[in-house]
């Protein structure tokens, strides 16, 4: 029997989102998507205007991410996404 851990299929995406300009935007962004169901961790890059997403990939997709962002008020699109975390 596989545990809960090994079941789960983690991925990272990193988005570029151009419209990053201070800390108050990144935090807005994290806590958008700290609140959608699949969504493990959220960093970002303020200088770089990149977020980082861990998630499970049972549970999300990339476009459900992409509109969290949208929601948050931002634009961004999936510059790197991998499965080694």
């Amino acid at each position: 029997m596989l545990s809960e851990r090994s079941e789960k299929r983690g991925r990272r995406a990193v988005f570029s989102v151009g419209d990053i300009e201070c800390t108050t935007c990144a935090i807005g962004i994290e806590k958008r998507l700290k609140k959608v169901d699949g969504i493990e961790k959220v960093g970002s890059a303020i200088m770089l205007n990149k977020i980082f997403v861990d998630y499970d990939e049972s549970k999300i997709d990339i476009s459900r991410i992409k509109k969290a962002i949208e929601e948050a008020g931002y634009s961004g699109y999936v510059t790197n996404q991998d499965s080694t975390r």
